[in-house]
């Protein structure tokens, strides 16, 4: 018989077991209940019944002799009425009471007090109001009252006896359950001492040989008789044995060919590499380690000479050697508390970088001179300038008296204009060579953007009048005071409203924007323009980048202004973003910081 059939018959045997004694254990809870249902349903209500049919019956009485003392007829046929409702409870009460009664004598007993009170009731119908009924009514009603008592005794006996009669089934019941539940315990444990016996002891052979498996004894026999489930279990650990033996057999063939192969890629490599336990003892050591350090004694066994020990502090450094080579030591540590150690030649790396560090010394010093050219071409081209802007100026204004050709004052306004261009281009040159040189000195403090608004707004107010462009400004009064530089952000101003006017066509519109925002006061310049695509927002932010569309040819100009924007911008420590769609116009915002609480108590020169 296989496993699973003994463990069927077990099963079975078990389930009839407990199925046998559970339908006994019902079968007396019912039995119990009923009895108990019994008792209840049947003295006890037929004595509860009988009582209030007596209370009803004295309530009777009552109500008579009250209607009897009365002479108010409608009390009089009040209470006629409640003798009425009073009768049928009595009748009602009677009935249930002869309907529950559990014996004959009691069924009598109840029959005979339904019997008398229909004719004491009959007697009260009469209303005969002469001595023999009266007398008639107190005989009756005795009667009626001894009929009860007697159906009370009686009652009271059934319910002691099926009282009696229920306490000995529960009895019988009880000591019935107690004697075939042992027998259904004993029975349990034959069955479970026999499957024990048939399954549990080879089963625990069978864990003793993997047990020994697991152990490592691949050697170990593994016995198998039978044709159950346990003998092809047993078969199946003998086959599992020895692929695990072949496996481990292979796996140890594997393993020493890798560690071939990793001693010798170890030893090929062109870095050093030094494997060191906890205590700092050498493990492996490669022939390229050995000879960067020839004269150290980097041999398995030996300790980690002290040449190395740069590399402990840091997870990576630098070593050079006598001989000029540069090393990158690096470090990586290891489960056991020891590390590898991997030595790199980056004495190429380290040329390649010092001939980028000089070739940035060169252009470092080319940018100085780079400045330092512009600002002295700037003071070279500013002095005679002035003098052709301030000669062209008198001329124009016919300061020292009236031009003889009229054509001249005109050709004195064309120098006038041109020379300013001039001068603003330059100036604006060197704003930017300043700035990307880092030599630009801002002098912040505090400022209400309100002034930056209006001085800025007024200046370019005549010049989107002129082009027929509306020039709008939304901001509030309460915003809070600002730091920076106050010439320099109305130059950022200036050149963002200039150029948005510069760039839009006649009937468009420009508006400058301040409000409050989760880092300070945002500046925003939005116009209707002919904008640009988003891959030419990048050059028109770039030096000298424009971009080339007809508008813009249109209009003089050197690239200047946004780029100068941005990098002044940056400088007081925030960002400009520029958002553009071609056709659809340009909007320009950056964000200055509000003045701190702590700006007020040191120079202000120094916020920034």
């Amino acid at each position: 018989m296989t496993i699973r059939g003994k463990i069927f018959l077990a099963f079975l045997a078990l389930a009839a077991i407990t199925f046998a004694l559970g339908r006994y254990a019902v079968h007396s809870v019912v039995e119990s209940g009923r009895l108990v249902v019994q008792t209840y349903d049947g003295p006890l209500m037929s004595i509860s019944y009988a009582r209030l049919a007596q209370a009803n019956f004295t309530d009777m009485r009552l109500n008579m002799a009250l209607r009897e003392d009365t002479t108010d007829p409608v009390r009089r046929e009040w209470l006629s009425k409640r003798l009425d409702e009073l009768a049928k409870s009595v009748r009602d009460d009677l009935d249930v009471a002869e309907e529950r009664a559990s014996s004959p004598n009691a069924t009598h007993a109840a029959r005979q007090a339904r019997i008398d009170f229909d004719a004491w009731n009959a007697l009260r119908l009469d209303r005969a109001d002469d001595a023999a009924t009266r007398d008639a009514l107190h005989r009756r009603a005795e009667t009626m009252l001894q009929s009860l008592d007697d159906l009370g005794e009686l009652t009271a006996e059934d319910g002691f006896r099926d009282r009696e009669r229920a306490l000995a089934s529960i009895k019988a019941y009880r000591r019935l359950s107690i004697v075939f539940t042992v027998v259904a315990v004993l029975l349990s444990m034959v069955v479970a001492m026999l499957l024990a016996r048939r399954m549990v002891q080879p089963i625990a052979a069978a864990s003793r040989a993997a047990q020994r498996i697991a152990a490592g004894e691949l050697e170990a026999e593994i016995a198998s008789a039978g044709s159950d489930e346990l003998a092809q279990l047993l078969a199946a650990m003998s086959l599992m044995r020895d692929n695990i033996r072949y496996m481990v057999e292979r796996e140890i063939a594997d393993r020493r060919s890798a560690q071939a192969q990793l001693v010798d890629a170890v030893e090929s490599s062109v870095d050093g590499l030094v494997l060191v336990d906890g205590d700092r003892r050498i493990l492996i050591a490669n022939s390229q380690m050995a000879s960067f350090f020839p004269d150290s004694g980097l041999t398995p066994g030996n300790a980690l000479p002290s040449v190395c020990d740069s590399a402990l502090s840091l997870p990576t450094a630098e070593l050079r050697l006598a001989d000029g080579r540069w090393l990158r030591l690096s470090r990586s540590n290891t489960e056991n508390g020891g590390f590898v150690l991997i030595a790199s030649d980056i004495t190429l790396l380290k040329e390649r970088e010092d001939s980028l560090r000089t070739a940035k010394d060169h252009a470092d010093r080319a940018n100085r001179l780079k400045t330092e050219f512009l600002t002295n071409m700037s003071h070279e081209l500013r002095t005679p300038l002035s003098a052709i802007i301030g000669f062209s100026e008198l001329i124009a204004k016919e300061t020292l008296g009236p031009i003889g050709r009229p054509k001249y004052r005109d050709f004195a306004d064309d120098i006038l204009h041109s020379g300013r261009h001039l001068l603003d281009i330059i100036s604006e040159i060197l704003d930017v060579a300043k700035l990307q040189s880092d030599t630009m000195e801002l002098r912040p403090r505090l400022i209400h953007p309100r002034s930056l608004v209006d001085g800025s707004v007024r200046i370019v107010r005549e010049q989107a009048h002129e082009t027929g462009v509306t020039l709008g400004v939304v901001m509030s009064d309460d915003l809070p005071m600002i730091v920076g530089d106050p010439v320099r952000l109305r130059q950022v101003l200036l050149n963002l409203l200039s150029n948005a006017i510069k760039f839009t066509a006649r009937g468009g519109s420009v508006t400058l924007k301040v409000a409050m925002c989760c880092d300070g006061v945002r500046f925003e310049v939005r116009d209707t323009g002919i904008g640009m695509a988003a891959g030419d927002i990048p050059r028109a932010l770039e030096p000298f980048g424009q971009v080339d569309t007809s508008l813009s040819r249109r209009h003089g100009g050197t690239g200047l202004g946004l780029p100068l924007s941005r990098l002044l911008v940056e400088r007081h420590g925030s960002a400009m973003t520029v958002e553009s769609e071609l056709g659809h116009g340009t909007m320009v915002y950056f964000t200055l910081p509000l003045a701190l609480p702590t700006a007020r108590a040191r120079p202000l020169e120094k916020v920034l």
